[in-house]
């Protein structure tokens, strides 16, 4: 969700082919738009990059979902879009408009669009992000294009140069280039889009939610806005990126009152098939994981690795413009049974398997990018010191949208400004400050004692 990143070069990308238009009917003759289609812009500027990659033509409706639901692009004349898919985060992407002021409007836009998925990189991909960083928006006449790839400027002197009608030389490559491959599936083609990263709005909008949760309580134990208690107040925010929750999805912590419940007195009968579903797992998990010799830290690393191994950031959430993914994806029931799920999904059943196990751990409901993206992780408390634990992040995507069998521990018990570093806001003055490192564990040299 996050899910926030910074500037290189990339691969050169090729690829020679026509692409359809979309939008509709033509519009009469008479108001058609002297200019080349989209798709001459688009191919001329793929072929400015030469042959260090490959992107993929959307077509159909791929293309129509792209522009549409990703993009959230509304009435364009005739669109293309070239894309590299899953992970990978290079797009050309140039669509035709009526006229200069809806090119401009289409333009800011493509931006916002451009930024967002930049955020969503940044946690789930970071080698990307910078990609996005670079990429240049722009709009001309009646055109508006996004122009991620690795050489932004000769993209655009290519796409320039179309529109004026001159000829650009051939690329080295032009006359050996491997044939492209067919038309990538929408769900393939555009992961992850936020999302920023990451967006997963509910039916009903619900109200901001508080920005950390506590352990979960019993429902009539919840404590109000009002009651909430400033627990640094002593602490300079002034310096900090101000958070502003974005509030593009439910945020909402599942409540696992229940499930503990019955995890103490064995009585599951009263659980809903869920949460039955939930704790099974959770006594098979932890009766593998953990023994009665380990301390605290032991089993919140045991717990830390065997999530990112299970997991897989749910990537269905960006199949459709709603963003709503695989069943329980945002709470315990998506990691544990189904070995999926969103930020929320991580940061949820991390939480539940330490406090299972009674070592205190909160969940954190901040953002990330600039507060661009919702975004959620822990907090743990070791030997009565707080730490910050990031799972989702800690669990990197590969490309093509597989997953990744690699543990890292990038965001394992860091501190709160390591945190703030790395583009996470939150409520600063109501959760915990983690200050302390001797818990930090980067997964190279000992294991702390």
């Amino acid at each position: 969700m996050s899910i926030g990143v910074r500037r290189t070069l990339w691969p050169a990308l090729w690829l020679c082919l026509l692409l359809t238009a979309c939008g509709g009917e033509e519009p009469p003759t008479e108001t058609r738009n002297p200019g080349p289609a989209p798709e001459e812009l688009a191919r001329e500027a793929a072929e400015s990059q030469g042959d260090g990659g490959e992107l993929t033509a959307l077509t159909g409706q791929a293309l129509d979902d792209h522009l549409s639901a990703s993009c959230g692009l509304t009435d364009w004349e005739a669109g293309a879009v070239y894309a590299a898919g899953g992970m990978d985060a290079r797009e050309i992407t140039v669509v035709l408009l009526a006229d200069e002021t809806a090119a401009e409007t289409a333009a800011d836009t493509l931006e916002n669009y451009r930024l967002e998925r930049q955020g969503d990189f940044f946690g789930y991909a970071p080698e990307e992000a910078p990609l996005l960083g670079e990429a240049v928006v722009l709009h001309r006449g009646s055109y508006a294009a996004l122009l991620a790839c690795g050489d932004p400027e000769a993209a655009q002197v290519a796409l320039d140069a179309c529109l004026a009608g001159e000829p650009l030389p051939p690329t080295e490559s032009e006359t050996d280039a491997p044939t492209p491959t067919p038309e990538l599936a929408a769900t393939q083609a555009m992961a992850p889009v936020t999302p920023s990263p990451t967006p997963e709005p509910s039916a009903t909008p619900t109200p901001a939610p508080t920005p950390v949760s506590t352990p979960t309580p019993v429902p009539s134990e919840t404590p109000v806005e009002s009651e909430r208690t400033i627990v640094n107040p002593d602490l300079d925010i002034r310096t900090f990126v101000p958070f502003d929750p974005p509030n593009d999805t439910d945020m909402e912590v599942y409540d696992t009152s229940a499930i503990q419940a019955a995890w103490i007195t064995g009585e599951e009968g009263g659980l809903s098939e869920k949460d039955a579903a939930i704790l099974a797992r959770c006594r098979e998990v932890l009766g593998t994981l953990i023994t009665e010799d380990m301390t605290d830290f032991e089993k919140e690393l045991a717990i830390h690795d065997w999530i990112v191994a299970q997991g897989s950031y749910d990537q269905t959430v960006y199949d459709n413009s709603s963003h709503t993914g695989r069943t329980g994806y945002k709470d315990p029931y998506g990691i544990l049974v189904g070995g999926y799920g969103n930020c929320l999904g991580y940061s949820t059943t991390f939480q539940l398997l330490l406090d299972l196990c009674d070592v205190e751990c909160i969940t954190v409901v901040g953002a990330a990018f600039g507060s661009m993206d919702d975004h959620a992780w822990n907090m743990v408390k070791l030997d009565g010191e707080w730490y910050c634990v990031d799972v989702t992040w800690d669990d990197p995507t590969l490309g093509g949208g597989s997953a990744n069998s690699v543990v890292t521990h990038r965001y394992f018990n860091v501190t709160s400004d390591r945190m703030r570093e790395s583009d996470h806001q939150w409520d600063y003055l109501y959760v915990p400050e983690a200050i302390a490192d001797r818990y930090r564990w980067d997964g190279a040299g000992p294991l702390p004692e």
